[in-house]
């Protein structure tokens, strides 16, 4: 009976011992990251309207992709510096235009953010190799590229900066070598010059159809591959 108790309390001690070093592994305190993420986005601004009603809404989505340098101040709390750079897809208002033809048009973007991060499981200290984060961000964004719609009217600001601001969340798996795998979901607003057009009041108030939404908005979906140093 000795020698059974001896050995289940060898068996504890052991699996106890076992599961701190599985935490330890996971908990990344006080170290950098760096990841690599590739995926679609799908824009949506003042005349989006316009692809849906020429039935043209997949062209709406885009490819994007980024890289990333964040540090872990805690199990719980980090920060990420992030680059992306896209395609998006806009249009000109079909509804004001006299011949109601839709003028699409395409443009690149480079959007730098910084993210504040939240652990869900490192809260309550339950580290291991899956995570859920979310994260909150604020940015800068760089639009130019843009083709030409051929408007009779409605001029594109060729070149545009934007604040921008956004919200996602994480699901990270990672292994003890340091490397892991996500997916980053996540929905960006940007103030009204980022597609090139800024519509002013008096186009708002003078005609009917005019969505005059003060953002540009854009959602993205990405995988991703992350090394924890």
């Amino acid at each position: 009976m000795r020698k059974t108790l001896i050995c289940i309390a060898a068996l504890l001690i052991g699996a106890a011992s076992v599961f701190a070093q599985n935490k330890e592994a996971y908990d990344y305190t006080g170290r950098f990251n760096v990841s690599v993420q590739g995926g679609m986005s799908y824009s949506l601004s003042e005349n989006h309207f316009g692809y849906y009603d020429n039935h043209r809404v997949k062209d709406l989505f885009n490819l994007q992709g980024s890289v990333s340098l964040g540090y872990d101040f805690s199990p719980a709390f980090g920060l990420r510096l992030n680059v992306n750079y896209g395609k998006n897809s806009a249009a000109c208002n079909i509804r004001e235009t006299a011949d109601h033809v839709f003028r699409p048009y395409d443009f690149s973007n480079i959007d730098f953010f910084a993210d504040a991060m939240l652990n869900l499981f490192g809260m309550t200290e339950e580290t291991g190799p899956f995570a859920i984060k979310l994260y909150a961000g604020l940015g800068w964004a760089y639009t130019f590229g843009f083709s030409d719609p051929e408007h009779p009217w409605q001029d594109l600001h060729q070149t545009n900066g934007s604040l921008g601001m956004r919200l996602g969340g994480i699901f990270e798996y990672d292994f003890k070598s340091g490397f892991g795998i996500f997916v980053d979901v996540s929905g960006a607003a940007y103030t009204d010059r980022y597609n090139g057009l800024e519509p002013e009041n008096e186009d708002q108030e003078a005609f009917n159809g005019y969505a005059g939404f003060p953002f540009d908005l854009k959602a993205q979906l990405s995988l991703g591959v992350i090394y924890h140093f």
